[in-house]
């Protein structure tokens, strides 16, 4: 019998982290759309993750727009993106602007293969600290992974408040 360990493992191995191309945008955009509406049910009520999901289009060409304004990693699975990640990298503050992976693979350390491709790279081009605001989903593992919190922020929207975490990563400990 297999450990969830070893099911991980597996699940890894057949992600790759990519640039992402204009064919990934439409998958980009459901990631998205998906990982706020279904995996972050736990934490924010239908009408928070409605207004929240409604920020960016499931549109393919506002998400592969947003591919020429930040640098854009995917993780690639059998061609498809599962997951990506979005960051701008400018020096000596990188901001992580999205971070998202399809519900149904959160928890298998995609996400985690993600930042550290980012931080690879911010590293490389000399950036000091990583920052950025993590819903309450993703909170709990920032702070497992060497995150630091500076706290949470309530973001009103339209009469809709959403409670996230801000976070930093120094890079030039």
């Amino acid at each position: 019998m297999h450990s969830q360990t070893d099911s991980r493992e597996v699940a890894r191995e057949r992600v790759h982290i990519v640039a992402a191309q204009p064919q990934h945008a439409a998958d980009q955009a459901e990631v998205f759309y998906q990982a706020v509406m279904q995996g972050a049910a736990g934490h924010y009520d239908l009408a928070q993750r409605q207004q929240w999901a409604a920020r960016v289009p499931r549109d393919a060409e506002r998400w592969a727009a947003r591919q020429h304004r930040f640098e854009v990693l995917v993780a690639e699975r059998d061609g498809r993106c599962i997951g990506f990640c979005e960051y701008a990298p400018e020096w000596p503050l990188a901001r992580i602007e999205m971070l998202y992976v399809y519900p149904s693979l959160m928890g298998q350390g995609i996400g985690s293969q993600l930042l550290a491709a980012a931080e690879r790279d911010l590293r490389e081009r000399k950036v000091r600290v990583m920052s950025l605001e993590a819903s309450l989903t993703l909170s709990p593992g920032l702070a497992r992974r060497g995150w630091h919190s500076l706290g949470l922020e309530h973001v009103k929207r339209d009469g809709i408040c959403l409670k996230r975490e801000r976070f930093e990563k120094r890079l030039d400990e």
